[in-house]
């Protein structure tokens, strides 16, 4: 039982003098090596595409919109919205020109609706639906339509 226990002690004795001459530093670097082998090529990558919308640049740049700042948005069930904004620049044509700069309105946008549903393959019903993901501090063109009360209806609304 004697030699059996001195066996144990010098057989860790010799391992942890044969480990002890192994460089750590080499050994990473074989480690990191065999990864680097076996892991996928890196380095590229793959973008998107998207057409530019010319359309979107004649809509932010209309006289009659007028330019303002979110100040509080409403969800409903989507595409449904109620936005507040302060004005910040009036139109220049339009409806939007008899707002006062400062003026606060609250907004809806103009959403078709067909069948008792919003009928999401209208254009301009996708691009007012996109108001459902504004935030406050949001700088938005907007073209007013009609006032009914206190809400106004937006033909559109895109933040800028």
């Amino acid at each position: 039982m004697r030699k059996f226990l001195w066996v144990i002690p010098a057989a860790l004795f010799a391992a942890a003098t044969v480990r002890a001459e192994v460089d750590p530093v080499a050994e990473l670097a074989s480690l990191g090596d065999s990864v680097a082998e076996t892991a996928q090529e890196g380095g590229g990558s793959i973008r998107a595409k998207k057409d530019v919308d010319m359309s979107r640049d004649q809509r932010l740049k209309d006289v009659k919109n007028l330019e303002a700042k979110v100040e509080m948005v409403k969800v409903g069930t989507f595409p449904a919205v109620a936005v507040k904004v302060k004005v910040l620049k009036p139109a220049k044509e339009g409806a939007g020109k008899d707002v006062a700069a400062n003026a606060i309105l609250v907004l809806v946008p103009k959403l078709k609706v067909e069948g008792g549903k919003v009928a999401m393959g209208d254009a301009n019903t996708r691009l007012n639906a996109g108001s459902f993901y504004l935030v406050e501090g949001d700088k938005v063109a907007i073209r007013l339509g009609a006032q009914k009360g206190k809400v106004w209806e937006a033909e559109y609304i895109e933040r800028k």
